[in-house]
């Protein structure tokens, strides 16, 4: 990017535009921790100017300086995945969305909202509340997670079980294409707004969006379950699944989890020696009083235990996953989109990678449809321990083998899952994929570098050769040492 654009840029953003270098250098990292040696050889990560918009007007316009010269662009709001999806890869202008952060109209009588992209699900929730109204479902990052964001991540979450993916919920989104038009999307237009969702902002920039809501509920339920093993675990979760009045919201936990949680004063003695499943439901009192019985029943089929109080104080920590990462200094992991029925073989492979490997391993998740669960599955990692970081990364490529054997796939592209595109996708999937790309963005300008095709050393052949060799070397990461 030459220095008279960026001049020109400077000069009509003012103090919205950053160039920086100390400013810009916050852009070069999402929650992923990776050594700078890991990702200079795949990626240039620094922008070369970092814009702030306030309007759709504005965006439009970057775009249109940016499809004329061939600059790469890339979209960045909440910044909270671990796929390098909002970081650049080829410099560029990286597109800051929390300035556009409204709420632009309420429509209580159709249960309907129009925000702006860069509004987090936290701030949304927290307006349409003193409205009477509530989201359908969030991610559990709601506190920086964007709808904007949510919605090119095709976002499932808490009270997705209930209502749907975030697409569902989409009536309608204005969005700047690559070439710096602004268009207004739905399920029937060209394009549809369904070809944005997943697409990690690759085709173009969202920056509002027609949302469903739905009237805040008037009560809420919480149990909490407890179990030997994971078969009993799974038994209850199928069962639950399976329920008419469907809960909002079902969160599991294996026993490495809650015993963290436990040490963290998160969880008590009798939840950390077991594995957990969260079940919350909403809605009427009629509704709540049955979702409690059906709790009931669903705990009786699995021969679970119910630990009542403790609850609704895991309710209360639904944001708060993350905290795991305190007993620090980092933690890697994979997480994977994964069929229910396959959960406890899941959960029992890794156990036995756990006694191979000695990593200290945690898993839980949330049940998002009917079939599928999010499973996370994490240990502690140091990323100022070179060597060992590298085999931590080693050790996260075995995570995702496991769940492919158990028909799991990873959750999110990227840059770091490029590997995995042929398990994640068919080459028919693929190249309709390709396809839209090519045709919405030919010059390849919108987040380039992810998603379709990974980098030379991110290709499967020569990754997954030097993975499976630093996986089995012995073990001298200083990650582990922080469960101690």
């Amino acid at each position: 990017m030459d220095a008279q654009t960026v001049d020109r840029l400077k000069q009509m953003y003012g103090d919205r535009a950053a160039t920086d270098l100390f400013e810009r250098g916050f852009y070069e990292r999402d929650l992923a921790p990776v050594p700078n040696f890991l990702v200079k050889p795949i990626a240039d990560t620094l922008p070369d100017i970092v814009i702030r918009p306030k309007s759709t007007e504005e965006v439009a316009a970057i775009v249109k300086t940016a499809a004329v010269q061939k600059i790469p662009v890339t979209t960045r709001a909440g910044g909270s995945t671990v796929y390098f999806n909002t970081v650049c890869t080829r410099k560029g202008i990286v597109v800051d969305m929390n300035g556009m952060d409204g709420l632009l109209a309420i429509d209580k009588e159709n249960n309907m909202v129009r925000v702006e992209a860069g509004l987090t699900w936290w701030k949304l929730e927290r307006a349409l509340n003193r409205v009477g109204l509530a989201t359908c479902s969030y991610p559990s990052s709601a506190q920086a997670a964007t709808v904007g964001g949510w919605l090119v991540m095709m976002g499932y979450g808490l009270g997705s079980l209930k209502y749907g993916s975030v697409l569902e919920q989409i009536n309608s989104a204005q969005v700047v294409l690559p070439d710096g038009s602004v268009r207004e999307l739905n399920a029937t237009s060209e394009p549809p707004i369904s070809w944005f969702a997943a697409s990690e902002g690759t085709l173009g920039i969202v920056t509002e969006v027609g949302l469903k809501v739905r009237p805040q509920p008037e009560h809420e339920w919480h149990g909490l379950a407890e179990f030997e093993n994971a078969e009993q675990m799974q038994c209850f979760i199928e069962s639950a699944v399976t329920l008419g009045n469907k809960p909002f919201n079902l969160h599991f936990s294996d026993p490495g989890c809650n015993l963290l949680r436990h040490r963290l004063g998160m969880a008590s003695p009798q939840a950390a020696a077991a594995y957990t499943v969260a079940f919350d439901a909403d809605g009427t009192e009629a509704e709540t009083i049955a979702a409690c019985q059906d709790y009931e029943r669903c705990l009786q089929k699995a021969d679970g235990g119910d630990l009542g109080e403790e609850a609704g104080h895991e309710w209360q920590h639904r944001f708060f996953s993350l905290v795991l990462k305190r007993e620090g200094p980092s933690l890697l992991g994979a997480e994977i989109w994964l069929p229910i029925y396959n959960l406890a073989d899941y959960l029992s492979d890794v156990a036995d990678f756990e006694t191979q490997k000695s990593l200290g391993l945690k898993s839980y998740g949330h049940v998002v449809t009917q079939k599928h669960a999010m499973v996370m599955t994490m240990f502690n990692a140091d990323e100022r321990d070179t060597i060992g970081y590298l085999q931590g990364l080693a050790l996260v490529k075995k995570l995702h083998d496991i769940g492919a054997r158990h028909g799991g796939i990873p959750y999110g592209i990227g840059l770091w899952n490029t590997p995995y595109l042929k398990r994640c996708q068919s080459p028919e999937e693929l190249a309709e994929l390709k396809k839209r790309k090519k045709m919405l963005d030919p010059h390849n300008i919108m987040n380039p570098g992810k998603r379709y095709e990974p980098p030379l050393l991110l290709k499967p052949a020569l990754f997954g050769l030097g993975m499976d060799l630093l996986a089995a070397t012995t073990l001298v990461y200083k990650g582990k040492e922080g469960r101690k």
